[in-house]
């Protein structure tokens, strides 16, 4: 990411901050995939569960493969909102490697205070729709 390109992102994600989030959120998703590795650093650094949740929304909405790793670290974070949050990331890109993704999750202690019994349900129906949205598109993700 450019500079100036990680200039304009972070110009947004204040705006989005203070209180100007729906500019800032539809200027953010038209900059594409180019603000994943950005959207990525900052989720990395922030302890807001509300903001890392909304970092999280705004990759969903990317839609892009790039946002895959960004989902995987998300599903290892500890509050619900942001781990399932990338659940609908995963369920929305609806792509062999997402769906992999979600597998392997199931192999995970559930993060947080997350039950097992919780976590493979929410995982598991994840699963599910992210298959049928896959077949859906006739197998092409």
């Amino acid at each position: 990411m450019t500079r100036a390109l990680s200039a304009v992102v972070e110009h947004y994600l204040l705006e989005w901050d203070s209180g100007g989030w729906a500019n800032a959120y539809h200027s953010l998703i038209e900059l594409g995939p180019q603000i994943l590795p950005e959207l990525t650093r900052r989720f990395a650094q922030s302890r807001d569960v509300r903001f890392r949740a909304a970092l999280v929304g705004l990759a969903r909405h990317v839609r892009s493969a790039d946002a895959l790793p960004l989902f995987d670290s998300a599903l290892g974070d500890d509050s619900p909102e942001v781990w399932k949050e990338a659940l609908d990331g995963l369920v929305a890109l609806a792509s062999p490697a997402s769906m992999l993704l979600i597998e392997q999750a199931m192999g995970r202690t559930p993060p947080g205070r997350t039950s097992a019994a919780d976590w493979t349900s929410w995982l598991r129906e994840a699963l599910q729709q992210a298959r049928a949205e896959y077949e859906a598109r006739g197998g092409a993700a």
